[in-house]
């Protein structure tokens, strides 16, 4: 991304696309024109994904300038991710399910066609000239279009006939704004695994349309998709235990969930505060390392200028050692979410570390809702907006 991840310039970011690209988005945003041509869309979503810009405040500042019945579409692409994250919150399941399908898959060899089609797809040489050049623009950008990313999975899935998880890994590894919710759901929802007997198939004409006639038309892709086994899972509807916090308290911040509201900034400034450099479970690309360090290089200067201290760990050990001495119910972390961050601090339970979750307001008014489809969520949107606008 050409923009440092830091408070100043997601707010500019989010400014210039409400004047220049918002009152267009709804006709505009399926269009994939390139990289450096996409100004038809936000590309607010790695800002979004630390939390850096959080969504009501995306969503206030939007219907400030326009009518809600003028951009509800783009409003709805917000609460997509809200809505993701909210649907896996009720079925952790699937997430589990996935990190051991991956691993399996990691440790077993794929037979040999599988093999070469995968080294393929990983260094942008199948010879499907679209995907290839999506291949190039991800490892270069640690960006892709949303069109993009659905024909890039569909092709990876239906085309070449490698496992979804793999695809999703790699978008993870690689994407800025790689949620755990919307990257394995949407990837899941490709496959024909979110909707029973529904996949998504891309066309040759719809990518030819939306992007612009900009590859070579002869590509041969798959006219139906692979079928594999649908297996639901059950909603339960996620809880959100109070917490109180005291002063003198200890405070974990990770980097996919930095703190820039007012109200918890004032609240630091009562704790001790601990800043780690999460250890995902995926080998992230140099791209996404680097991005990643100047996020919290930025976050770090944020922190100095509002007189904030803290304690810095990037070793894993190091950081056990000294949470071991600190009384469990005065440790506390804003809730990652379903996902790597949430799996690490799970696993400090077993050296006898608990961790307090604070949970978002807007979270938790929204994510109990995303129970089935998206239809049925959207219909709140209007009452979600009424609850946090005023």
């Amino acid at each position: 991304m050409s923009k440092i991840p830091n408070k100043n310039n997601a707010e500019a970011a989010l400014k210039h696309f409400i004047e220049n690209g918002l009152g267009y988005y709804a006709y505009k945003r399926n269009h994939d024109y390139g990289y450096n041509k996409n100004t038809n869309v936000s590309k607010l979503s790695p800002f979004i994904r630390k939390r850096i810009l959080h969504e009501k405040d995306v969503i206030k500042l939007s219907l400030r300038h326009f009518k809600y019945q003028d951009i509800e579409k783009f409003i709805q692409e917000v609460f997509w991710r809200v809505y993701w994250k909210g649907w896996l919150e009720g079925r952790s399941h699937v997430w589990n399910d996935y990190i051991a399908n991956l691993e399996t898959l990691k440790k077993d060899k794929l037979n040999s066609y599988l093999r070469k089609n995968y080294e393929k797809a990983l260094s942008g040489k199948t010879g499907i000239n679209c995907f290839d050049s999506w291949v190039n623009d991800l490892l270069k950008y640690g960006y892709l279009h949303n069109h993009a990313r659905m024909w890039f999975a569909s092709i990876w899935i239906h085309t070449l006939h490698i496992p979804w998880e793999l695809g999703a890994n790699f978008f993870f590894e690689n994407l800025f704004d790689a949620d755990p919710a919307s990257n394995t759901l949407s990837w899941r929802w490709v496959a024909g695994l979110q909707t029973q007997g529904k996949a998504y198939l891309a066309k040759k004409d719809n990518i030819e349309k939306f992007s612009h006639f900009k590859f070579d038309s002869n590509i041969s892709l798959a006219n139906f998709p692979i079928n594999i086994d649908f297996k639901s899972y059950e909603f339960k509807s996620p809880t959100f235990p109070e917490r109180e916090i005291k002063d003198n308290d200890y405070f974990i911040i990770n980097e996919n969930n930095l703190i820039y509201s007012e109200e918890q900034i004032e609240l630091l400034k009562r704790l001790q505060v601990i800043l780690i450099n999460q250890e995902n479970e995926v080998s992230d690309s140099s791209n996404k390392k680097k991005f990643n360090q100047i996020a919290i290089s930025e976050y770090l200067n944020y922190l100095n200028d509002n007189k904030i201290t803290y304690k810095r760990f990037s070793n894993l050990s190091t950081l056990k050692s000294v949470l071991k001495k600190i009384p469990t119910h005065t440790i506390f972390s804003n809730y990652p979410g379903i996902g790597y961050e949430l799996d690490k601090f799970e696993s400090y339970r077993i050296d006898g570390i608990n961790i307090n979750y604070i949970f978002d307001d807007f979270d938790m008014m929204c994510w109990p809702h995303a129970k089935s489809g998206f239809f049925k969520f959207k219909l709140k949107i209007p009452e979600f907006i009424e609850a946090f606008i005023h």
